[in-house]
């Protein structure tokens, strides 16, 4: 989309995939969204992405560089079952001001770099905006609704008109929606051995929907005091606030949800010699959940429909990253996390067979511990150089989670809660082990990879069968845990350099839960299980100021449950499930297609600052041969769910939603 995008770089690599179309987030080796540590300059992001999924929240001109983490998480990170992606923003030069300027189809962009006081205070805003979701507008031209029968694992679909409207006619997914982001970054050097950097970030989405309106978005700021001890020793001092927010109004009805954290950060990194690096430090944050409210915007008893809940996770950690001799190195790690949900609240005791609650105990206080959980958290990576162009890499490690991202039913939304352990809800703890064989050929032109990975998890959590909507107050009666697990193989074959240049990746794998009060009792897949996903990469450089590129991907369908038949109660037909996630949506595959020209003809050369202004153009082809990829499916209620028959089909009729059809962009950038 003219965009330079994290997410989508990402998903291009090995047992990394996307959620949906249209959805936000990414699944690392089959493990859900909310088990991705998401770090923006070291601070923590809850919803990551805008325009439903298409835009990430990382504004390409802001960054720096990122590195993710799959396995041999170093034990700095914690809070997470499955990766980190640490993004650092960019920094502003000391010494010249810098700006860039771009204008699209679908965003507008710009970034400055200013020295304010040269040497001593520099500073960076980097901002983009949308007015008008072109994709709805595509939507309009080319979208519908998909046609999939349950009976044949949604395999199958055809383009259908909506009940109630006339053939021809649809009714589209978000007629309208806008968004914007701006970052920003401050740095003030004190002293020699003293900095200062102020980093924050702020977006914000807009949605107009039949009947109402929603918007959410996400703040974060982080202050962080660098003091150099000595060249080998440093210590890093960070105050961390972030927050999520969900809204959304439709005729009388009013939703409010979210999430806020601040946090406290104290780590120290210790060089004694150039084979040894050690950081050791602890971190601390309290999280304050506004779980929801419904009001009613007529009655005056509106509220709350969960009572909101409070925690405080803390670690302490120590990691060495030591290279032992010329063909052994290894990253060594400890991490101890404690958790402490905190009151005011109810503990509250719930019946096993209706899920009410039967008594409770009353905390008033807001130091008052309700639950308490600790865990020691073991790393381990490995690196064996059996020579110049072979390598071989094994890790360990254990991750513990205490606060999850539930989501109920087939899809995954804006909306969904963020829940912390309680004293019925324990945490996750993820047992990963990997082994990887690396080889270059060709004199280091292009990389080979094969790693495979088993993954154990304890405290995996689903929700419990006959929950429909969270408007329930004792909605933490029907999160179900048990266990889990995940493996595959990941092959990547892999061309950096050169004027074509592109990357081919292959996951295979399985993710699956087994919690006794869901589906009997027996194995099922979980909702990010894909057991085939694939892409590949291209760009040629025709000529010097000439790129052309590429990307192919394809993923196996996503599981979901769907009724297998209904019975009759009054005339009303009810669903009978089965299994849970026993169907697929359909496969999905897209193919993109880019261009960029960065002509020397429109360089403009400023004799007097001695200074250029270049431009370059990118055009952008999303999905070009239409694909509409089913990300969820709804069903139609005819003759409102009543029937005279036993056809329950004459009564509900299944249909898929997606999002994005073919979608051409360009951008225009000026850099000066």
């Amino acid at each position: 989309m003219g965009e330079t995008d994290i997410f989508k770089t990402i998903q291009l690599l090995p047992g990394i995939t996307n959620i949906a179309e249209g959805r936000s987030g990414f699944i690392v080796r089959g493990s859900g969204i909310d088990q991705n540590l998401i770090l923006m300059d070291g601070m923590p992001l809850y919803y990551s992405s805008h325009m439903q999924g298409l835009f990430s929240v990382f504004n390409g001109d802001a960054v720096d560089g990122l590195t993710v983490y799959k396995g041999g998480i170093p034990a700095r990170f914690g809070g997470r079952g499955a990766s980190v992606l640490d993004v650092r923003m960019k920094e502003s030069d000391f010494e010249q001001y810098h700006a860039k300027l771009s204008g699209g189809l679908i965003t507008s962009k710009f970034s400055v770099e200013a020295p304010v006081i040269k040497d001593k205070l520099s500073v960076f805003l980097a901002g983009r905006s949308t007015k008008q979701s072109v994709g709805n507008l595509y939507d309009k031209m080319s979208g519908g609704y998909v046609a999939v029968s349950p009976t044949n694992g949604g395999k199958t679909g055809t383009v259908i008109a909506k009940p109630g409207t006339t053939t021809g006619q649809f009714t589209f997914f978000d007629p309208y929606e806008s968004w914007y982001d701006l970052n920003g970054k401050v740095i003030y050097k004190l002293n020699d051995n003293n900095s200062l950097f102020l980093s924050g970030y702020y977006g914000q989405d807009y949605a107009i929907t039949d009947g109402g309106f929603t918007d959410w978005g996400n703040r974060a700021s982080l202050l962080r005091w660098n003091h150099v001890f000595n060249p080998k020793f440093i210590s890093n001092t960070s105050l961390i606030y972030s927050r999520y927010y969900t809204h959304s109004s439709s005729g009388i009805y009013e939703f409010n949800s979210g999430i806020t954290t601040s946090g406290f950060k104290q780590e120290f990194s210790y060089f004694p010699n150039e084979k040894n690096e050690y950081r050791f430090g602890f971190q601390t944050e309290y999280q304050d959940f506004n779980h929801g409210a419904l009001v009613d915007q007529t009655q005056s008893d509106g509220g709350k429909f969960m009572p909101p809940m409070q925690g405080l996770e803390s670690a302490f950690y120590v990691e060495n990253d030591r290279k032992i001799n010329s063909w052994l190195s290894a990253l060594l790690g400890l991490r101890y996390s404690l958790y402490h949900r905190l009151g005011p609240g109810n503990s509250f005791t719930y019946d096993e067979t209706t899920n009410q609650p039967i008594s409770s105990i009353p905390f008033t206080g807001n130091t008052d511990v309700m639950a308490f959980y600790h865990n020691l958290e073991p790393r381990l990576a490995v690196t064996f150089l059996l020579s110049e162009k072979n390598s071989i890499k094994a890790s360990y490690n254990r991750n513990a989670q205490y606060l999850r991202l539930m989501t109920l039913g087939s899809d995954i939304t804006w909306y969904d809660i963020w829940m912390p352990s309680t004293e019925n809800v324990r945490p996750m703890l993820t047992d990963q082990f990997a082994l990887g064989y690396f080889h270059n050929f060709k004199d280091n032109e292009i990389k080979f990879s094969a790693e495979t990975y088993y993954k154990i998890l304890d405290g995996a959590v689903d929700f419990e069968d006959g929950l429909h909507n969270y408007l329930i107050n004792n909605l933490e009666a029907y999160v179900a845990t048990g266990q889990g697990r995940a493996y595959g193989l990941e092959v990547s074959v892999e061309k950096p350099n050169g004027k074509f240049n592109g990357r081919i990746s292959y996951n295979l794998g399985k993710s699956e839960y087994q919690i006794d009060v869901i589906n009997k009792g027996r194995w099922y897949p979980n909702r990010y299980d894909a057991t085939h996903s694939l892409s590949v990469v291209a760009s040629y450089e025709v000529f010097k100021n000439l790129t052309l590129s590429s990307t192919f991907l394809y993923t196996t369908g996503r599981p979901v449950t769907l009724p297998e038949s209904y019975y009759y109660i009054s005339g009303v037909a009810f669903p009978y499930w089965e299994g849970r996630n026993k169907y697929r949506l359909p496969d999905y595959h897209r193919l993109d297609f880019g261009i960029k020209y960065e002509p020397d003809f429109m360089t403009i050369h400023l004799k007097k600052h001695n200074r250029d202004i270049k431009s370059s153009f990118e055009l952008a082809f999303y999905n070009v041969y239409n694909r509409r990829n089913v990300h969820t499916i709804n069903y139609t209620n005819n003759a409102g769910g009543k029937s005279t028959t036993t056809n329950a089909s004459t009564v509900y009729q299944p249909y898929g939603i997606s999002t994005f059809g073919f979608m051409p962009s360009f951008q225009f950038h000026l850099k000066f």
